[in-house]
């Protein structure tokens, strides 16, 4: 009888360790054009996320923890996208420290400002949703529910917005963290 056991076919954590190391040091040697073009897909994935999101928790006649657990889930189609596809994302980089602590790159090589190439992916998929008048979709909820999320994101105290920031990239450099760990992309 052959083996049926089920293996995750998952990285040790010292080898994910490694490979994050490895991949900070690759990633802090990219040349700066195709870093930027890297970004720009990762702005424009996590764009495509959130439309998502929006798009799913327009339905008011869904009760709210399902619009929630079930927004989460689509949004995370953008960090799926960003991970499968090779996408530079400011928050997942944070993880190139591992190289950097390890003494496998320099300060400067970390400091790459990946966000300007997330800021003008995520501008250029504002204007294709705008344009696309996606906002009118569902009797104009989406544009509501859009509208809704922007108000209370910049209604929020600063330290409050702080807070969350550390939490978001601690949930994005975990969920990268268990995509360095795996061999394969099921």
């Amino acid at each position: 009888m052959a083996d049926q056991s089920i293996s995750v076919d998952a990285l040790s954590p010292a080898q994910t360790e490694a490979k994050a190391e490895t991949l900070g040091i690759s990633k802090g040697s990219m040349p700066a054009g195709r870093m930027f073009v890297a970004a720009m897909l990762a702005g424009a994935f996590i764009g495509f996320g959130a439309m998502f999101f929006c798009l799913f928790t327009s339905d008011s006649s869904l009760p709210f923890a399902v619009q929630r657990a079930g927004g989460g889930a689509c949004f995370c189609l953008g960090l799926v996208l960003v991970l499968c596809c090779g996408a530079e994302l400011f928050t997942g980089n944070s993880l190139m420290v591992c190289s950097l602590f390890s003494k496998k790159i320099g300060a400067g090589q970390l400091a790459r400002i990946v966000w300007l190439g997330n800021l003008a992916g995520s501008l250029v998929v504002v204007f294709l949703v705008c344009a696309s008048q996606m906002g009118a979709m569902n009797g104009g909820a989406v544009g509501t529910t859009m509208v809704n999320v922007a108000s209370s994101k910049a209604s929020l105290a600063p330290a409050t917005i702080f807070a969350k920031g550390i939490l978001c990239n601690v949930l994005v450099c975990l969920a990268v963290w268990i995509g360095f760990s795996a061999r394969s992309v099921v």
